[in-house]
C-alpha cells in the first residue's frame, strides 16, 4: 500500500490509518466538513458533482472497466472520499462504487485499494452503525460493498497472491472482534447479516491464518510419487496438504457464493489462461 493516499483521516467512512494527500484536486478533509457543515452548498456541491463524473470515467462503467482511460485503484480511493459527503452525493458514490466491484476485472494490482477500501468500510461499520438502533440506508450500502471486497480479497488469498501483504492483514484483525460484537444489530435485516457473516468468516481465515507457500489452488503433488523423497520433505508434504484440506473445510460455504458474482466467470477464465 502507497504510503500516502488521495484520502482523508478520521473521518466519515475512512480509516485514520491512512493519510490524505495534499492535492488541490481531489476531495480533502477541509472540503468534506464545508461540504457537510453548510446549509448553502451550491458551489460545492457543483464541485463534488464534477468529481462524480471524473470518477465514472475512471471506473469505466460504461466499458466494464477497461480502455485506457479507466483506472480502478484510483477511482475507488476517490469515491470512497467521496462518499463521505452527505446526501444525493453519498449515496450516488456508493452506488458508483458497489457498480464497479461488482463487474471489475480480477487483477492483482488492485489489492492495495482494496485493502484501503476493506478497511475503510469496516471502519464505518464498527463505528457508526455500532451506536445506532438501527441501519441507515448508507450502512446497508456498506455492508453489501464490504461484501464484494472481502470476496474479492478471498479470491487472492485462494490464488496465494496475499502473502506480501500481511502488514495490511494486520490492520484488518482490531475490526474483527470490533464488527463480531456488533452483528447483532444486523440480524434484523437477513440480506445484510448474511454479507456481514461472510465478511466475517473471511476476515477470519484471510487474517489469522499462516499463508502457504503456493496457492491453495494449486494441485498437491502425490508425496508416494517420488520414492526418492526424504522422510523429512514427506512430513513437509503431508503437513501442507492436511493444512490445505483444513482450509478449504473451512471456506466451502464461502466459495459456493462466489459461483454468483459475475467477476468469478473472469477468475476462472484468467486461471486457464496462466
Amino acid at each position: 500500500m502507497p504510503n500516502k493516499s488521495p484520502v482523508t483521516g478520521k473521518s466519515e467512512v475512512v480509516s485514520s490509518s491512512y493519510e490524505k494527500a495534499k492535492s488541490p484536486f481531489s476531495i480533502t478533509r477541509e472540503f468534506i466538513l464545508r461540504f457537510n457543515q453548510t446549509k448553502n452548498k451550491e458551489e460545492l456541491l457543483d464541485i463534488a458533482r464534477k468529481n462524480i463524473i471524473k470518477c465514472k470515467r475512471k471506473l469505466g462503467l460504461r466499458t466494464l472497466g477497461m480502455g485506457r482511460h479507466a483506472h480502478l485503484p484510483a477511482a475507488w480511493t476517490e469515491v470512497v472520499c467521496l462518499a463521505q459527503c452527505r446526501g444525493e452525493v453519498q449515496d450516488e458514490a456508493l452506488n458508483m462504487l458497489y457498480a464497479s466491484l461488482d463487474h471489475a476485472a480480477f487483477d492483482c494490482d488492485h489489492l492495495p485499494a482494496l485493502f484501503f477500501v476493506a478497511e475503510s468500510v469496516l471502519y464505518r461499520l464498527c463505528g457508526d452503525a455500532f451506536q445506532k438502533a438501527y441501519l441507515y440506508s448508507v450502512e446497508i450500502k456498506l455492508a453489501k460493498i464490504g461484501y464484494l471486497v472481502f470476496l474479492r480479497l478471498f479470491i487472492h488469498f485462494l490464488h496465494g497472491h496475499l502473502e506480501n501483504f500481511k502488514q495490511h492483514l494486520l490492520k484488518l484483525q482490531p475490526y474483527l472482534y470490533s464488527l463480531s460484537c456488533s452483528k447483532e444489530l444486523y440480524c434484523m435485516y437477513p440480506n445484510i447479516s448474511s454479507n456481514v457473516q461472510c465478511i466475517l468468516k473471511i476476515m477470519e481465515v484471510i487474517c489469522k491464518r499462516d499463508l502457504p507457500s503456493e496457492s491453495i489452488l494449486s494441485p498437491v503433488k502425490d508425496k508416494n510419487a517420488d520414492s526418492g523423497m526424504s522422510t523429512s520433505r514427506g512430513t513437509l508434504g503431508w503437513k501442507k496438504h492436511k493444512l490445505e484440506s483444513r482450509l478449504l473445510g473451512e471456506i466451502s460455504i464461502i466459495s459456493d457464493m462466489l459461483m454468483t458474482l459475475p467477476f468469478w466467470q473472469k477468475v476462472k477464465r484468467n486461471s486457464k489462461a496462466s
